[in-house]
């Protein structure tokens, strides 16, 4: 099973590196990679990249250690409350027999709701271009995601 969160905000998108747990649920590591949205070619590689490999498999972490946030590191921010106002996270999921991807919607208090939730599935054996391209129309087209869309969406096959 491959997972790939992708994370849209203010004209970025943060890509978290993605692990198993023993346990089996899926944590993300270092390290984090930011891109302007408009360097498409750049992540769409990183992503194809990833997709082509299974997840780390890392110990499950204890409880008592404290979690801390790349992410909320990375762009200064003190909550993750805070930062989920302002982004979108976009969920590559592959599974036995779908491909899906996620997109997560705000509710009324601007935080993200499962009810607000959208999902695109893709035949498992869809080409990795098709499900790549879709992926990349959703990010540069949402709300305050690039102020000029890149002249070509899917700028030739993934390397």
């Amino acid at each position: 099973m491959i997972k790939i969160y992708l994370y849209q905000k203010s004209q970025k998108v943060l890509i978290p590196t993605i692990a198993q747990t023993s346990q089996g649920f899926f944590i993300e590591i270092d390290p984090l990679q930011i891109y302007a949205v408009s360097q498409v070619e750049t992540w769409q590689r990183l992503v194809a990249k990833r997709f082509m490999h299974s997840p780390a498999v890392v110990e499950t972490p204890d409880e008592a250690q404290e979690p801390g946030s790349a992410i909320l590191e990375a762009l200064e921010l003190n909550s993750w409350s805070e930062f989920e106002k302002e982004a979108t996270l976009f969920t590559l999921h592959q599974g036995a027999r779908y491909t899906t991807i996620y997109a997560t919607g705000h509710g009324d208090d601007g935080m993200w709701s499962a009810q607000k939730m959208t999902e695109r599935k893709f035949a498992s054996k869809a080409p990795l271009d098709i499900v790549l391209e879709a992926l990349i129309k959703d990010i540069i087209t949402h709300p305050g995601a690039i102020k000029e869309p890149p002249k070509a969406l899917l700028l030739g096959p993934p390397r």
